[in-house]
Formats: C-alpha cells, structure tokens, sequence
C-alpha cells in the first residue's frame, strides 16, 4: 500500500487543483482526469455485482507511468464500491506466466486470460488517447467468460496544466504498484484473495503458510488453474533447496543433485507436486511453464525419460523456452547421456548469449566426461557475465580439483564463500582440497563451518571423520560417523570405516 512519499504529495497536489479547477476557457463537458476516474468507476460498480472479483489489467496511456497509476487509482476507486480487485502486484506474473508481453494494449482474448489466471469473473480495460486537443477516457469492464462488454465509459479529460504537471511529476518517478484489495490484515474470503495472500507467503519464503492458502483457494474454486499451479510450485520449493525466488513468486529456482528425492517424506511432496502441475494442465492443456515444472518435479524423482517428455511438450508449445532446454539438459545429463545434454545447453545460450546457468550446466557437462578446460571456460563465461555468480566458482573450483591444481581450487572456493558465506557445498570441497594437501586442521574448520550452517550436512560429517582418522583423532572421527548413520542409516561409507575401526580396535 505503499508510494514514493515525494511523489504522492506532488500528484495528490495536481489533482486537487485539477478538480478544483473552474476556469471558463474550458469545456463544461471536459473533466479533471480524477472526476474521469470516479465517474468510471462508479459506472461500472453499477454494473457489477456486489463483491464480485475484479482485475485491472491494462490501460493505454502516452506513457507507462501514467498508465500505471491510473490503473491502482481505478483500482482503489473500484474497491471503495466493495468490489474485490485483484492484488495488482500479481499482475506481472500473470503476464510472464502466460507467455504476454507487458503491454497498455491487450487482445480481449489475453484479457479473458489474465483476468481465469488471476480468479477475476470482469477484467477491467481503458484508455486515455490525445485527440483534438483533449484527452479521451475510456474504461471497459468485459465478463471473462462471455467476453460481453458488460461497461463501457466514454469521457473527456482537460489537458489543463494541472494535469500536465502530473504527467511531468509521474515521468519523473514511477509510482511503486499498490496492493489494492489485500493487506496483510485483512481476512481472505474468497478463493482470489486466498490466492493473493498465498503469493504474498510465497514471496517471503515462507512456503507452509502459502500452499494452505492455495489449498483454501482450490477448495473455493476448483478450475482456479493458478491456484493448482502455484500450489505445486510452493510444495516444491519446500522440499528443495532453493536459490532464487522470481517476483512475485513467478518462478523458484532450487540446486538439485540426482537422486535428490531419497526419502519417504519427500517423495509424498513431489507426489502432491506432479498430482498439482497435472491439474493444472488438465485446466489449461496449453501451459509450457507447468510442462517444465513437472517436468522437473519427475527428474528429481529419477524419473528422466518421464520428465524429457514433459520438457519436449513444453518445447513444442514454446520453442524458444530457454529454461526448458537447460533443464532437458540436466534430465540428459542426470542419465549420462552428455552429448544431448551439451546440445541443449548450446542451444540455450544461442537463445540467450547472456544465460549464466547454461554456460555453468554446459560445463558441468563437461566436466562429467573429462573435458575439464572446455569446462573452465564456461564457468569462466558465467563468472564474466555475473561477477557474484558463487555457484560457478564453486563449480570451477571442483575442474581444477579434477586437474589437480588444488590450490587454484581453493582460490575459487574462497571466491564462492565471500560471495556467499553460508555456502555449505563450497565449505565443504575447500575442506577436500585442504584435505588432499594433507592440511587436515584447515580441512576440519571448513567442514565444521558446513556442519554449523547446515547440521544435517552428511557429506561434511563423513569427510571431517576422514580428515580426523588421519590426524590420528579415531575417538571424533568415529563420533562424526556414528552422527552420519543418525543422518543417513544406510550410509555405507560410515559403516565401512566404524567397521575398519572397530577391526583395527581404534
């Protein structure tokens, strides 16, 4: 709900005066852009139903700041009649999401589109074109369903220096979106604004909170497709580990290793995952983004070939969907079969010269047969186009760890660890480069390190044991291991050394 504090005092000055305004040189017909906003939207609650969802989802203007305040001014005024509106910090998604460019001017048929994706039964539409010296105002409200235009307002707009001066103040400084129907102290009654709260609790991270409000949504309304489908994006990323969220939570990107999905707890979630994105898709069979989540959704379960056939279908729909090709490459490679997986890799980066994670994909394809420097040089790509790009260092890292420059190794996991000092992964293989230089003190602090960031880290308590067995410390290192079988009971390089320990009666 909230502005820029300077730009809201200056616009609210504009068109106090721009209402206030009498002068006789104008048009007694002509309006102050506010009447042309307050009329319209009484209009169109007129013709509403009571407490009916609604969504602004576009307004042509001479420019996009304009536009843009006047859709969350139509959208406060709407709201004040008791209409439910869409929160608008979701309407980006909506467009991303539906493969739309972000535009003043949409298709009926886009709007319908948005307006089923946001839960909206009315999209609201307009205009405000210079023409003859004034400004013309047009506000539609048109029925998702029959696509009828159930209202449609026609003014005229003074172009006073009142309104010029707003112009100039919004070119100056766009205004920040307001959330227009939903705070967070309000109580969601519908399945909209379950669905608005949920992508709040998403965005925060805070995922739990979110799926029981997609899952209050779904139970309001069964076809509310956006519902289905942020559900299973939530239900994913709380049982991953993720890395970068989208706005607005339009996307999750989460690290995954093969065989991610080892336990029964997991594997019930990703089963609620792939049950929502197919829902989803039942609801709308024409989704590349769902194809491409559940897609990975299967690929973390093993399943590979299951998810190439969903990242083929999200191809077709969507041939240039880069995601979809680094992510076919991580099921390809997932099954060894490294020759497909670098191609679309390549064609990832063909499609966008500036994709980070293809060139850090493409050279860990690369360093999984062998080809160690072609794998240098990509992560050197990655790390050129984004300078904090931790996960590339740490990746680059483990290539020269392969050539057995150890210390060059350690160099870039430093590297990954300033960027990022709660990297558990770079602690850990800067522990196994200390650890292969026999620096086993300095290996046992960055093991340790890992353990305190993440204390269910088995790979970092199985090789701390190592580094304390050949320090000759057999009393913490068999702690270390005996933790690993609490972690993990069927680890069978703990019970291989507790066993050798146990012979050699250390």
């Amino acid at each position: 709900m909230k502005k820029l504090l300077g730009l809201v005092l200056v616009m609210a000055a504009a068109l106090a005066l721009a209402s206030a305004d009498t002068a006789t040189t104008e048009d007694e017909d002509e309006l102050s852009l506010y009447e042309a906003i307050e009329q319209s939207a009484a209009a169109l609650a007129g013709k509403l139903p009571r407490s009916v969802r609604v969504a602004v989802v576009a307004f042509e203007s001479p420019h996009q700041n304009l536009s843009e305040y006047i859709m969350d001014e139509i959208a406060d005024a709407l709201a004040d009649y008791s209409l439910e509106v869409a929160d608008r910090n979701n309407l980006e998604y909506a467009y991303k999401e539906l493969g739309f460019q972000m535009s003043e001017d949409v298709s009926d048929e886009s709007a319908q589109s948005i307006g089923r994706f946001l839960g909206a039964r009315y999209v609201i539409t307009g205009q405000l074109v210079h023409t003859d010296g004034r400004y013309r105002y047009r506000l539609n409200g048109v029925n998702v369903e029959t696509v009828i235009y159930e209202s449609s307002t026609h003014l005229d707009v003074r172009n006073d220096q009142q309104f010029q001066e707003l112009c100039a103040a919004l070119q100056k400084s766009t205004p920040a979106v307001r959330s227009a129907s939903y705070d967070e102290t309000s109580a969601p009654r519908t399945a909209g604004t379950f669905l608005d709260r949920g992508v709040m609790f998403a965005s925060r991270g805070e995922y739990d909170m979110a799926v029981a409000d997609f899952t209050d949504a779904i139970a309001l309304d069964l076809d509310l497709q956006t519902a289905w489908m942020l559900r299973g994006r939530a239900l994913y990323a709380s049982a991953s580990h993720v890395i970068d969220v989208g706005e607005d939570f339009s996307s999750v990107g989460v690290i995954t290793t093969v065989g991610a999905v080892t336990s029964e707890a997991k594997k019930a979630v990703y089963d609620r995952v792939i049950a929502d994105f197919t829902q989803a898709l039942r609801l709308d069979p024409n989704n590349a983004n769902a194809y491409r989540e559940r897609g990975n959704a299967y690929n973390d379960m093993g399943e590979h070939d299951r998810a190439i056939a969903d990242y083929n279908q999200a191809l077709r729909l969507n041939p240039d969907y880069v995601a979809a090709y680094i992510n076919r490459g991580n099921a390809y490679s997932d099954k060894g079969e490294h020759d497909q997986a670098i191609a679309d890799y390549t064609q990832a980066v063909r499609i966008n010269p500036n994709y980070t994670w293809a060139y850090n994909n493409r050279g860990l394809s690369y360093s999984d047969i062998g080809e160690y420097d072609r794998a240098i040089a990509d992560f050197d790509e990655a790390i050129r186009i984004d300078p904090n790009y931790a996960i590339a260092y740490n990746n680059r890292g483990i290539a020269y760890d392969y050539k057995g420059d150890s210390d060059r190794a350690i160099a870039d996991y430093s590297e990954a660890i300033r960027v990022d000092p709660n990297y558990t992964w770079a602690y850990n293989n800067r522990g196994l480069s200390y650890n292969d230089k026999g620096e086993y003190d300095r290996a046992i602090v960055d093991y340790s390190e890992a353990i305190r960031i993440d204390p269910n880290y088995v790979n970092a308590y199985n090789n701390r044991g190592a580094a304390s067995y050949f320090k000759g410390d057999y009393a913490r290192a068999r702690a270390d291991w005996e933790k690993v079988l609490q972690l993990d009971p069927d680890n069978s390089n703990a019970w291989d050394w507790l066993e050798y320990l146990r012979r050699q009666e250390y």
